[in-house]
């Protein structure tokens, strides 16, 4: 298990709007074989919320946020596929789907990582937006 760092870059495209957001956290990256295991708590303006990331070939399954605070999802990824996902925010609980547009991953060398996915997020059959996520880790050198 090593430490590391990350950085996290969001697009966010909305009813005719994008937003583009950054934030960065410190955690731990862990592999065997082939699944790769990301924790780190992200830091953004309001708090710091934990996520945990499971990468194994073609597949992302990432859970933000805690249950307790109203403030968590759980969704899973996997190229060209729909599926169900969780979100919970301010007390209300929703059952969404998305469609993952790719996902990949990419072992710059022993020390850095970059996971990208693309999806498509919905409500029954209403489209609430488009997103791209860019995780990168960095071996944390100086903990």
């Amino acid at each position: 298990m090593k430490k590391v760092k990350v950085e996290i870059t969001s697009i966010i495209k909305q009813e005719g709007q994008v937003e583009h957001f950054k934030c960065t956290g410190c955690g731990t990256l862990s592999c065997d074989n082939d699944t790769y295991r990301i924790e780190y708590m992200e830091k953004n303006q309001s708090a710091e919320i934990p996520v945990k990331l499971l990468y194994k070939t073609d597949e992302l399954i990432m859970q933000r946020g805690t249950i307790e605070n109203n403030n968590y999802n759980m969704m899973k990824f996997m190229a060209n596929e729909k599926k169900n996902c969780r979100l919970i925010a301010a007390g209300k609980i929703m059952d969404l789907t998305s469609f993952t547009k790719s996902i990949n991953f990419l072992k710059k060398n022993a020390n850095n990582i970059q996971l990208k996915v693309e999806y498509q997020l919905f409500s029954d059959i209403y489209l609430i937006g488009d997103y791209k996520i860019s995780i990168d880790c960095f071996e944390d050198t100086q903990s």
